[in-house]
């Protein structure tokens, strides 16, 4: 794999959307690695270490939701870039998030437009990194 492709990993505990995301984002040369649940998010994230990390907020099919995984995920990388995603309209839930230091938040139904926009705006924060 090429050294300059941003790695991207989505964790959601619908594989459908999980399959859909990264099927999409590796058509466009991003290197995509998708989770169905928080444990296996946070060992992904570990021996993967990738640029970008989407995670679903509630996930009532996964042992640790999102906002557990974000916590895990920020004990390994405290830097680590996460875009947290959620349904619930729960403000204490997406608050916390950002006090965690999710970088964003998107609303499902997920659209591609709006997917995009933040996953370009998480980029270029990689690309500030260096």
């Amino acid at each position: 794999m090429p050294e300059n492709k941003v790695k991207l990993l989505i964790v959601d505990d619908e594989g459908g959307i999980v399959e859909w995301i990264t099927r999409i984002y590796s058509e466009k040369g991003f290197a995509t690695f998708g989770a169905t649940d928080g444990i296996s998010a946070v060992e992904l994230f570990q021996k993967e270490r990738p640029h970008i990390t989407v995670i679903d907020i509630h996930m009532p099919r996964s042992s640790i939701d999102g906002v557990e995984t974000l916590k895990r995920i920020k004990e390994i990388d405290s830097g680590a870039i996460c875009l947290m995603v959620t349904r619930m309209t729960d403000k204490d839930k997406v608050e916390e998030c950002r006090r965690l230091g999710a970088l964003h938040y998107i609303t499902k139904p997920l659209t591609l437009d709006e997917l995009d926009k933040v996953i370009n705006s998480a980029v270029s924060v990689v690309k500030k990194k260096g």
